[in-house]
């Protein structure tokens, strides 16, 4: 990750998971354990301008305030040791050497080292979010186990090319800790991400059960009326029993009834229930809040809408939203 450069395009792209086992490391090998059900790495890249959330951290670490180190990137071994610096350091391995070689007054060539470039704080604006969303005893959650600020990258031409990771902070060990009273945190900013159900990608998923993806997991806990449901289109809670096709734009099921000398009196319709594999992207809602006695980072998932894709019953393809989860 230290000379990784985030190209622009990655900034909007949708989140994804994936099928492979677990590289267990300091932060994700507590997805062993039997109360996980499901795993994955849905890191992002945030804009945390309205909080300041880059330039609070910089300073607090000028003062001594908080601890970081070189950027790392999870599930690599940067993340096995991490070796805490000072701001000298990680502006040192930012810049490289950061010298010219020119000539002096008696033509010999001399190394003349350049100062460090003052930081611009409105650039300073987008930060790496290391994140991993888990289901535990049916309930979908978030931990955040570091994040790592960027600074943006111009050419000699003044061009922007992209972001590079300056350093990373806010860590986190203990991935179920959770502060009791969200009034004492700092709010940042609420996020709404689309992800696709059932894209792989091997570099993103720590775990699943029987192969089932993340809504597959959650489904049985919602049958059970664990979860609440809301239609999308009416704003109705729904009980699990009201779970069916007539919600998901599909032709019900009409049959005819007949009477005992085989005359149609009435006709019945038949809604069978929902299959959770109908549904192809997600938008996750989620409150995001730093901790600044702990310094570290929180999100709460507020709610989970879930997308169908009409491709043919519509001439639009794109995905439409159908039902909302509610995360208490």
């Amino acid at each position: 990750m230290t000379s990784k450069l985030i190209a622009v395009l990655l900034l909007t792209g949708n989140i994804s998971f994936a099928q492979n086992k677990p590289l267990p490391t300091p932060f994700d090998k507590f997805v062993n354990n039997k109360k996980i059900e499901w795993a994955a790495y849905a890191s992002d890249t945030i804009n945390f301008t309205k909080a300041d959330l880059n330039n609070l951290l910089l300073n607090r670490l000028d003062k001594k305030e908080i601890k970081a180190s070189l950027p790392i990137e999870s599930r690599t071994s940067g993340t096995n040791q991490i070796t805490y610096t000072l701001r000298n350091a990680i502006d040192n391995a930012f810049y490289g050497d950061n010298a010219d070689f020119v000539m002096d007054a008696d033509g010999h060539v001399v190394k003349q080292k350049r100062a460090i470039p003052k930081k611009d704080s409105s650039n300073f604006k987008l930060t790496e979010v290391t994140q991993i969303l888990y289901i535990e005893n049916g309930k979908l959650k978030t931990y955040i186990p570091f994040i790592t600020p960027t600074l943006p990258v111009f050419m000699s031409t003044g061009n922007y090319i992209g972001e590079r990771f300056y350093f990373t902070s806010c860590f986190n060990y203990t991935y179920n800790r959770k502060p009791g009273d969200t009034s004492k945190l700092n709010f940042l900013s609420q996020t709404k991400k689309m992800m696709k159900l059932n894209t792989l990608l091997e570099v993103d998923h720590l775990k699943e059960v029987y192969g089932k993806n993340l809504l597959e997991t959650l489904w049985p806990y919602i049958l059970k009326n664990n979860i609440k449901v809301f239609s999308v289109y009416t704003k109705g809670i729904l009980k699990p029993e009201e779970l069916t096709t007539n919600l998901t734009y599909d032709e019900p099921k009409i049959a005819p009834i007949y009477d005992s000398k085989g005359a149609i009196i009435k006709y019945s319709i038949n809604e069978d229930p929902i299959d959770p594999n109908i549904f192809t992207d997600a938008q996750l809602v989620q409150d995001w809040y730093y901790d600044y006695k702990n310094n570290k980072v929180y999100s709460y998932i507020k709610e989970m809408i879930l997308y169908l894709s009409q491709f043919n019953k519509t001439e639009d393809k794109e995905p439409v939203p159908v039902l909302k989860l509610v995360f208490n």
